[in-house]
């Protein structure tokens, strides 16, 4: 109740700001990302007529560019992502790929401001059952879910900022909490609003600074979530520390120190350990034309894993009932010796990622084709969980994501996205009593269409999963159906 009534006094106090002060011509959206360019753009000459001859009738005004140029405005600025929120500008003009901000790129502007979005959709999963997992969980997954549902508030001054930003879903139960909590200090280098700052440091709850998918805002993205290997390493995009990040023309960087533990109910409610995790990415967006830009970045990540160890036990005795006469006799009783306390250990976890992406601008629209690749240790915690303590070995982890999209003018975009994840690459099993190598890995396959309107989104996606969970009648891993319907409706507020 603490956090909604908080919530509800920083809409109405922002709502009144808004009120009073007198609009801007950019502000309409507050976290339009900008690029700063290498040099301001020449002013457009005017060709003067021939002082030899007589004036020829007026030339018809040249129409308006269909998005701002490359060099003021990358349509990369959240992976290609067709804003469902119209730029300002002149009535008719075409909708611009543009909107939130990335996690490395991102203005902060002077000023009070809020925005939010809904996302509700209905998936459909070939695992649903109707029945209860034990522990009473239940089985089903075709349902309604309201995915995200999100109130965001900025300032920004001159030397400071702070963010708060608040997230509701009903995703494996309702959960009201926040999102993303920043307090920061900036120098803005005598760059302007429209610009990232040359210098800035944040602490709180913050995201992480690793790869291309967690910079996505979740706002813009095109397909439903992050790709399964990335949503294993990152359970959640934020974490709680300090990050220092900003931007000088054409590079961008940002390195974190954080706690390293997701912010999701099923982990530990603090930190278990006092080594902190270190995680950065220095990345580039270069304007190759007008019409083509180029994008790409090298991650980093470094921490400290922890395995819990087990309380000690008493000796106790067990009855196995074999005759099923509900007596215990003497050959049914076993005793089963206690056991000395296992001391929790720590182990070490990284992983290192390459993204590369290239936005092209057509008159169909916006052509986005993306990939990122991560090798990673003893760093999953969101499907497979490493712990090389109590597996004995390091675990390694690859992960690979390739995705294509396409803009068709201001109402309609498709995309696909091919993504491959390899939990476990050192794992054997034994069949009758013969080791094999045992696969682990995943392939999904992701199609997606949908419609975008001014203020609104209509979107679906089938996901095709290929792995080795089920086993056919030999005892062989063998591929479970578990292909997934979503489709979502978002709308801005």
């Amino acid at each position: 109740m603490g956090t909604c009534a908080l919530a509800a006094a920083f809409f109405a106090a922002a709502r009144a700001n808004a009120q009073t002060q007198a609009p801007s011509s950019p502000a309409q959206d507050e976290d339009a990302e900008v690029v700063v360019p290498s040099a301001p753009p020449p002013p457009t000459p005017s060709a003067p007529p021939p002082a030899s001859a007589p004036s020829p009738a007026p030339a018809p005004p040249a129409p308006a560019p269909s998005a701002p140029p490359l060099t003021e405005r990358t349509p990369a600025s959240l992976a290609g992502l067709p804003s469902t929120t119209a730029p300002a500008g002149p009535s008719g003009s075409p909708q611009t790929l543009v909107a939130e901000g990335s996690n490395y790129v991102r203005p902060i502007r002077r000023g009070l401001a809020w925005w939010g979005f809904v996302q509700a959709q209905y998936q459909r999963n070939q695992l649903s059952e109707d029945q209860l997992a034990p522990g009473g969980e239940p089985l089903n997954l075709d349902e309604f879910v309201l995915r995200r549902a999100r109130l965001r508030i900025d300032h920004g001054w001159e030397y400071a900022a702070a963010t708060l930003e608040l997230d509701a879903t009903t995703l494996n139960g309702l959960r009201v909490g926040p999102r993303r909590a920043e307090a920061s200090l900036l120098y803005r280098g005598g760059n302007d609003d429209r610009v990232t700052p040359l210098l800035v440091l944040t602490a709180g709850i913050t995201d992480l600074p690793f790869g291309a998918e967690i910079a996505e805002s979740q706002r813009d993205r095109v397909f439903m979530e992050r790709s399964l290997g990335s949503t294993a390493l990152f359970p959640t995009e934020a974490d709680i520390g300090v990050k220092l990040w900003g931007a000088y023309r054409f590079l961008n960087y940002a390195v974190a120190v954080v706690n390293g533990q997701p912010l999701v109910n099923s982990f530990f409610p603090r930190d278990p350990t006092a080594a902190k995790d270190v995680v950065g990415r220095v990345g580039a967006r270069i304007p190759v034309l007008p019409s083509l830009g180029i994008e790409g970045g090298v991650s980093f990540y470094n921490g400290t894993g922890f395995s819990p160890g087990r309380d000690a036990t008493k000796d106790s005795i067990t009855w196995v009932d074999d005759n099923t006469n509900r007596f215990a006799e003497p050959h049914e009783l076993q005793g089963v010796p206690g056991s000395a306390a296992v001391p929790s250990r720590n182990f070490r976890r990284w992983a290192l990622g390459l993204d590369l992406a290239a936005n092209l601008r057509t008159p169909l629209g916006v052509t986005r084709a993306a990939g990122e690749v991560a090798l990673a240790s003893n760093l999953d915690r969101g499907l497979l969980v490493s712990d090389p303590v109590l597996s004995g070995a390091d675990v390694r982890q690859l992960v690979l994501a390739v995705s294509g999209i396409q803009q068709f003018f201001d109402y309609g975009l498709a995309g696909v996205r091919v993504a491959y994840y390899d939990p476990n690459s050192d794992v054997l099993e034994q069949r009758a009593g013969v080791f094999h190598i045992k696969d682990e890995s995943f392939w999904v396959f992701s199609p997606t269409i949908g419609l975008t309107l001014p203020h609104g989104r209509l979107v679906g996606q089938y996901d095709i999963v290929t792995d080795h969970l089920a086993r056919d009648d030999r005892g062989v891993p063998a591929n479970a159906k578990n292909n997934q319907l979503t489709v979502r409706l978002q709308v801005d507020l």
